[in-house]
């Protein structure tokens, strides 16, 4: 009876760890599986981009993590864009907002803060207008760079960033000017770190 009871144990035990053992594998397939995916989508669709600076504060700050994709379609105005377009001044990858794109024209109206595009007056909420450092004297857009009115040839975009007397941005010319569409890494779609930030970014 003794007997038959250990080897009652013995098979329970046995089964036990047999079925302890398949789950343990098959959870690491899943993970392997899961661990492929993402690494296909970072590869090949998407991959992630830190904040250096504060020209597009207060949308974005310095040090946020973003996830940024491959551009599949055309650009369009609002939309946040990573490029890498080394200049004299320029050789990191850097984070801009589109303003205009291919055929649109562009005009800086600082007197009133305002930017035309086509003639058409932007609602840009997004632009930096509490948080002036005392050397902006109050206003958001100070004259900067070297151009105030362009047409934007095909294939390329003129950016700006959100902090407008902290950015180097196409107003400069000499600094970065027009940015050709091939520049243009990806578009920034989320900031997911620090938890305070976490928010999409397209409208």
């Amino acid at each position: 009876m003794e007997q038959e009871e250990k080897k009652t144990e013995q098979q329970s035990e046995s089964r036990w760890a047999g079925t302890w053992q398949q789950e343990i594998y098959h959870e690491l397939k899943l993970l392997v599986a899961v661990l492929a995916v993402v690494i296909l989508v970072f590869q090949f669709a998407a991959q992630l981009i830190v904040v250096v600076g504060s020209s597009m504060y207060p949308t974005l700050h310095d040090g946020d993590l973003l996830m940024a994709v491959r551009i599949y379609g055309e650009l369009e105005t609002g939309d946040i864009v990573v490029v890498h377009k080394e200049t004299d001044l320029i050789q990191e990858t850097i984070i801009k907002r589109v303003i205009a794109t291919g055929g649109q024209t562009v005009e800086l109206d600082y007197d009133n803060n305002t930017v035309y595009v086509d003639g058409v007056r932007l609602t840009e909420p997004y632009i930096n207008l509490n948080d002036l450092p005392p050397e902006d004297e109050g206003d958001p857009m100070l004259p900067k760079g070297d151009i105030a009115r362009i047409t934007v040839p095909e294939g390329s975009i003129f950016v700006m960033g959100d902090n407008r007397n902290h950015s180097t941005d196409s107003r400069f010319s000499y600094a970065l000017g027009l940015v050709d569409e091939g520049y243009v890494i990806g578009k920034a779609v989320f900031c997911f770190w620090p938890v305070s930030h976490i928010k999409g970014l397209e409208d």
